[in-house]
């Protein structure tokens, strides 16, 4: 039997450059004093340190699934040189010199002299940001994948969705007199309904940057039909299914009769939404297709 060929996971690759991402702000901004101040300001040098250990630790992650993915053999000391060069990045003994200065002060109980902290981090920053880069347009080529779009993610949250709303239809089936005299009911319709909604988030936290959406939070969802993605039409449904699954997760008991009600309002609107999430993403990227002229 043909050995399965293993594939980039781009959502992986994505979450862990959204945490460098996040590191790598910090520090850019926390060694933008001069050094003297760095030097004399403790709460700021252990602050460094642990996103430095972060935004190391976000690359190394990256690094280990590729080097598996692409069968490179690497350790942790050479693993970021190594998958820096396969992906075409010039300054690969910079990495390597990164990698040095991380498994030699990534205790954060060791001693590190302020000075030499700020000095290696003011000149070797960049590093993070360049194999980031790197790797990314690396595996968008590689993958033919422009927008980086984790199809296997998107099948299996949809999946998701699907089974939970056809255990969610047997309960209702039921009628409310029976659901109402059932706790298992309420419990299990309870669960798979979180499972449906966060699915259909995790697809919307997904695609939003896709479609230019790029600060969101528990809005995602509005946020997509402020931008067309989701017609307007849709608006007033998602806000009951975010007000729902925030009702579900609060400490405020929603009853049996108020969770009947609501599912059976917004149950049909679910599948509908990511249909037309669905049709705005094949727009997308048929619009992607076109030759520019």
């Amino acid at each position: 039997m043909q050995e399965r060929q293993k594939k980039p996971k781009i959502s992986l690759i994505l979450e862990s450059f959204t945490q460098l991402e996040k590191a790598y702000t910090d520090l850019k901004k926390n060694l933008s004093c001069v050094r003297e101040d760095f030097v004399e300001n403790k709460l700021l040098q252990d602050k460094v340190r642990v996103d430095f250990n972060l935004a190391f630790e976000s690359c190394m992650r990256v690094c280990r699934h590729l080097s598996t993915v692409y069968n490179i053999k690497t350790t942790s000391k050479d693993c970021l040189q190594k998958v820096g060069e396969f992906v075409g990045l010039s300054q690969v003994e910079d990495l390597g010199e990164l990698s040095q200065f991380y498994i030699k002060h990534r205790d954060l109980k060791e001693a590190l002299p302020p000075e030499e902290l700020y000095d290696f981090l003011s000149r070797s920053l960049h590093l993070f940001k360049d194999y980031a880069k790197a790797v990314v347009e690396f595996i968008k080529k590689e993958t033919n994948n422009p927008l980086l779009i984790d199809f296997e993610l998107l099948n299996e949250k949809a999946r998701h969705i699907k089974e939970s709303l056809k255990k969610i239809d047997f309960v209702l089936s039921q009628g409310f007199e029976e659901f109402s005299k059932t706790p298992m009911y309420y419990d299990r319709v309870k669960y798979f309904y979180q499972v449906a909604y966060d699915s259909l988030f995790d697809i919307c936290k997904h695609l939003a940057p896709k479609f230019g959406v790029k600060k969101f939070g528990d809005d995602c969802l509005s946020k997509l039909v402020e931008v067309g993605v989701i017609p307007q039409e849709y608006y007033m449904d998602i806000f009951r299914m975010t007000n729902l699954k925030n009702r579900l997760i609060s400490t405020w008991e929603v009853s049996p009769e108020e969770l009947y009600r609501s599912l059976v309002e917004v149950r049909d609107k679910i599948e509908p939404v990511v249909r037309e999430i669905s049709k705005s993403l094949k727009s997308l990227l048929e619009s992607r297709q076109k030759p520019q002229g």
